[in-house]
This record gives C-alpha cells, sequence and structure tokens, in this order.
C-alpha cells in the first residue's frame, strides 16, 4: 500500500503543475488559444496488477489536428475546384501597395497543407497563413487567432471592407467573443485560409466563410 501512494503523490504534483500551467497560459492573450489546442485532451489510463495490488496511472496528452480551422458550416460540401479560386480573378485595382504584396503571398501558398502552428514554407494554419502573407509586406502580426481580433484597426462592416483585411469567425472551435479562425479578404466577394487538414488553403465566397458568425473585420494594412 504504501508503494501505491508513493507512486500518486509524484503524479499528483505532475496534474496540479500541469494545471498551473494551463491557467497561467490561458490568461495571455491569443496564447489562451494555444494552449487549448495543444492540451486539447488529457487521458488517463490505469492498470491494476491484482498480483502485487501495484496501480499504474499513465497521462498522455493529446493535440488537436484541426484547431484553429473553419467551422463545419463554413466547409466546402462539393469538391472545390482551382483550389476555390475564381478563373477570373485579379487583385481589386484599388488595393494598395502593402495589400497588393499581401494578396500575392497568400494567392502563392493556395493547395497547401494545413498544420496547426504551420507558418510555411510548406504548410500553414489560418493565423499563420494571414500572419505571414502580411509580413511579405512589411506588416507584423502576432501568430494566434485570437490576438489578431485585436491586430490594426476594426472595420465597421462589409461594405467598408478592403483588399487584404483580416476576416475573423467563431471556426471550429472559438465563438463569436473569441474567435477561432481568420481568413485575408481577396476582394471581389471572396476569402482565403487554410481551413483544414483536409482541405488545406483554399478560397470560399464571403457570405459562405461567414455563416457560422462573424467575430470581426480587421484592417492591418
Amino acid at each position: 500500500m504504501k508503494k501505491v501512494l508513493f507512486l500518486a503523490a509524484p503524479l499528483a504534483l505532475f496534474v496540479a503543475a500541469l494545471l498551473g500551467l494551463v491557467i497561467l497560459f490561458s490568461t495571455v492573450g491569443g496564447t489562451a488559444q494555444a494552449t487549448a489546442c495543444t492540451l486539447s485532451a488529457i487521458s488517463t489510463t490505469k492498470t491494476t496488477t491484482t498480483t502485487t495490488s501495484a496501480t499504474t496511472t499513465t497521462t498522455t496528452l493529446s493535440s488537436n489536428a484541426n484547431c484553429g480551422a473553419a467551422a463545419p458550416a463554413t466547409l466546402p460540401t462539393s469538391p472545390v475546384v482551382n483550389n476555390g479560386l475564381p478563373t477570373n480573378y485579379v487583385i481589386p485595382a484599388d488595393a494598395t501597395a502593402a495589400e497588393t504584396v499581401a494578396i500575392t503571398y497568400a494567392l502563392a501558398q493556395l493547395g497547401k497543407p494545413y498544420l496547426w502552428g504551420g507558418a510555411g514554407p510548406a504548410a500553414f494554419d489560418c493565423s499563420g497563413l494571414t500572419m505571414m502573407a502580411w509580413a511579405s509586406a512589411g506588416v507584423t502580426l502576432l501568430h494566434y487567432t485570437g490576438d489578431q481580433i485585436n491586430e490594426g484597426t476594426a472595420v465597421s462592416s462589409y461594405a467598408e471592407i478592403a483588399p487584404g483585411d483580416l476576416v475573423l469567425v467563431p471556426g471550429s472551435d472559438g465563438t463569436i467573443a473569441n474567435p477561432g479562425h481568420v481568413g485575408i479578404y481577396l476582394g471581389d466577394g471572396i476569402v482565403e485560409s487554410a481551413v483544414d487538414v483536409q482541405y488545406g488553403v483554399i478560397v470560399q465566397p464571403y457570405s459562405y466563410f461567414i455563416s457560422g458568425g462573424l467575430s470581426g473585420i480587421r484592417h492591418v494594412g
């Protein structure tokens, strides 16, 4: 019996320390999203050996591969042709030089896979794509969607949206107040984003992209 207590004590200290880290990290801006994604599940397995009366407990942390992805309501319901980009698309003539650079970078990533935490060049998550697109234009953004909702200035309505603006939505793991997914507005009523592990980086109609709710539009150029 003493052996079981001896094993349980370090385990209890480990779990307490882990929960303490989760609470600490979750209070720091968009890192709450990172913490929730990395520690999306804690599974505990107990194995009891009757002959020795010893209990072994194994704690496993598992991550969510779709963290920060688009909500099911906004996923394509049919095959995406040409990564969703209309064949007649051109960058809007009224885009500024910085917006043109950011959009050009984003377009070059079409078809690449989704990877949570990815910031290129081979794969991206949603906020990694917007961050790197604007970095190419000399604008620094923080990586997480929870931070990007506070970047730049708020756009009051779709009537005021500009090419390159960030469009933030609840996504698969967020809310209206705390968005979990972000895309970059390309103009002409379309948005590009790293959707999820199935679709990767594609373009969707703005109306479809926000069908699960709109958290905000941010002008960062």
